[in-house]
C-alpha cells in the first residue's frame, strides 16, 4: 500500500511553488515532509520530522499558522 497523506498545504512564495505535507505508513508512523515545484513541475519532496499522529499534526498546524505564502490548496 505504501504511505498515505493525510494532510497536504501548497503555496507560492516570492513565485516559488511549495508544499508540506503529513504522511503516514502501514506501520502508522507519521512523516512531515517539505516540497519544492522545480523546473518541469516535478516535486521534490524532503523528509523532515517523524512522530505520533498528534505531535505531527501539532507541527503541522504550527507551520499553518506561521505560514506567510499565499495557498493555493489545503487538503
Amino acid at each position: 500500500m505504501g504511505m498515505k497523506t493525510l494532510a497536504i498545504t501548497i503555496g507560492v512564495f516570492r513565485n516559488q511553488v511549495y508544499a508540506y505535507r503529513l504522511r503516514q505508513d502501514e506501520e502508522g508512523r507519521v512523516r512531515l515532509e517539505f516540497g519544492l515545484k522545480g523546473s518541469e513541475r516535478v516535486w521534490d519532496w524532503r523528509p523532515w520530522k517523524e512522530g505520533s499522529l498528534e505531535e505531527m499534526r501539532t507541527v503541522y498546524q504550527t507551520l499553518q499558522s506561521y505560514d506567510r505564502g499565499r495557498w493555493l490548496k489545503v487538503e
